[in-house]
């Protein structure tokens, strides 16, 4: 018997946005997370029914053509648990509800050890061929001057204390620039060389490092007593201001909820999607939520998506009253809290 398709159903959006409570994990199986049950399809119809709005049945073709050529993003309400799966070979795949910032923690830290795997084998490669590559390098480089050597020095000195910063590679002593006075011509072939490959291999980390700066200056203007530091090993690392460490789950719910929001925002996306965000405000002071749009902001100018926020509280536009689009009804009557 083939499973009930819910979406055939109902409309569109889909169940997990509706009810942020439940969330699929396979054609027919969702997880509710207040009971931390499983249920069929069959039965979230049976006991949510009433919560979902039925298929539009006139759909105009031109919005069905405008919503496929979309990618749709719904950042729901509960945000805090995760799906988390595991398989043995003795067993079936078995489910449980982890918090997200441990889960995400745990997903940080692995895309970090693959972009190293990365950088690993790139160096590697670039290693390899370095003696060739000198030998055959002519004398265009003859002209670069030491001034400008060091220029280009200076800037992977600047890379490579971001890396540190991000948590890539461990702080050790840098490379004294000023020692270099005067270099000949076999010298400096060398050096541009080697500048040219140092660039190429820590542009592996480019994109994931420029991510983690601007979710760790976020996090840090916010919370207070507490700094935010990455690590390739554990993925989120907090300290107290006594330099004691914190498990993010001792974080509290507002600070879990922001943490988690900016994440999937930085690390989730697709470029050019639209996102949609219920209610950002949830378990935020006014400050956090004044701070919201501009965060977002310099976000959507890194990851390149737009967004669609539907929100109950003015400190979420707080100055920015020229983005708001007022909700009314089909005679243009005001739509009013019940």
């Amino acid at each position: 018997v083939k499973p009930i398709d819910i979406e055939e159903v109902f409309s569109t959006p889909k169940v997990e946005h509706m009810i942020p409570e439940l969330e699929k994990i396979d054609d027919n199986t969702w997880v509710h997370f207040t009971t931390q049950e499983k249920l069929t399809s069959e039965e979230v119809m049976s006991l949510f029914s009433d919560k979902l709005p039925q298929k539009r049945k006139d759909e105009p073709a031109w919005l069905r053509e405008v919503l496929a050529s979309i990618n749709i993003c719904f950042i729901k309400t509960q945000r805090l648990l995760s799906i988390s799966f595991s398989q043995s070979v003795e067993t079936e795949r078995r489910t449980s509800v982890i918090p997200s910032v441990i889960s995400y923690s745990d997903e940080l830290a692995d895309s970090m050890q693959k972009k190293l795997a990365e950088y690993a084998a790139l160096s590697q490669s670039l290693d390899r061929t370095f003696p060739s590559r000198l030998l055959k390098t002519d004398s265009k480089h003859m002209d670069t001057s030491i001034e400008e050597l060091k220029v280009e020095l200076t800037e992977l000195e600047d890379k490579r204390k971001q890396l540190i910063e991000a948590g890539f590679i461990e702080a050790e002593g840098g490379l004294d620039i000023e020692e270099i006075t005067d270099i000949d011509d076999s010298n400096r072939n060398f050096l541009q060389l080697y500048i040219e490959d140092v660039k190429q291999k820590l542009s592996v980390f480019n994109d994931l490092t420029q991510r983690i700066d601007l979710l760790i200056k976020i996090i840090n203007c916010r919370f207070l007593y507490k700094k935010l530091s990455v690590s390739k090993k554990n993925g989120f690392v907090f300290t107290t201001a006594e330099n004691m460490p914190l498990s993010p789950t001792k974080l509290s719910s507002g600070e879990q909820q922001e943490l988690v929001l900016f994440y999937e925002l930085l690390f989730h996306v697709e470029p050019e999607a639209l996102i949609l965000i219920d209610e950002p405000e949830i378990s935020l002071h006014v400050l956090w939520q004044q701070q919201f749009l501009r965060d977002l902001q310099a976000i959507t100018q890194l990851a390149g998506f737009d967004v669609l926020i539907a929100t109950h509280s003015p400190q979420i536009i707080h100055d920015r009253w020229d983005l708001t689009v007022e909700l009314r009804g089909r005679d243009n009557e005001e739509i009013l809290d019940s």
